[in-house]
């Protein structure tokens, strides 16, 4: 069985401020975005990492850190679309026709752990969809135009979900092919499939596994990071 892994990494990043986008910062001397593709690396059965990055970063990307890129099994850096789905779609195509499970990944995502892409890994042969996703821990409110509470939202079954978000490959590309045209924004893959009526299952993952996207999140990242 052969997997591949689609990083994502095309936004704008303007929440975190400053010049350099949020996959380039450097942690302890390395980028972001080498710190997760070498999470991903270390795992065997994984063939491919397809990395989606704006159109603007290739070549300098492909410049500074070729070498290393090819030492991580990233075969093919392409550049991303006007959305998140947009990008994801770009990298879903540039897998290999033979590869069975895809994983997608928020390319700054730099802290999750092996276990973790195994065990999601794991529960897609199970049972197609599966994706990484953190318990609720802090009491939710719904609340009204006019910010007055309408109710306590029950948290036991409510998760933060997270990547990896694994799929066999035939089933994401089908949802994809689906959707990809509707004016309408997805927040994650999942909700992709959920809509195109295929159950999806959780993989119970840790807060650690935060994304990047503010200068308190580098903090974290900086003290979590070896």
């Amino acid at each position: 069985m052969k997997v591949s892994v689609v990083l994502v990494g095309a936004g704008l990043g303007l929440r975190m401020g400053g010049s350099v986008k949020k996959p380039f910062l450097q942690i302890h001397g390395k980028p972001i975005f080498l710190h997760t593709i070498e999470r991903f690396s270390q795992i065997e059965i994984i063939s491919e990492i397809i990395v989606v990055v704006g159109a603007a970063e290739i070549i300098s990307l492909r410049e500074q850190w070729q070498d290393a890129l090819d030492a991580c099994k990233v075969k093919k850096i392409i550049a991303g679309g006007k959305r998140r789905q947009d990008s994801v779609y770009h990298g879903l195509c540039e897998t290999g026709t033979d590869v069975e499970i895809v994983l997608i990944h928020d390319i700054v995502r730099p802290l999750v752990r092996k276990e973790h892409i195994e065990a999601v890994i794991h529960k897609v042969k199970e049972s197609h969809a599966a994706i990484l996703a953190a318990p609720m821990k802090a009491t939710v409110k719904e609340a009204g135009s006019d910010l007055c509470i309408q109710r306590t939202v029950p948290r036991n079954n409510l998760w933060m979900a997270q990547t990896p978000q694994g799929f066999k490959r035939e089933l994401i590309l089908k949802a994809f092919n689906q959707f990809k045209d509707v004016d309408r924004e997805f927040t994650d893959d999942a909700q992709m499939v959920e809509k195109a009526g295929h159950p999806v299952y959780i993989v119970p993952g840790t807060d650690e596994n935060i994304k990047i996207t503010t200068p308190e999140d580098m903090h974290i990242a900086e003290a979590l990071l070896t």
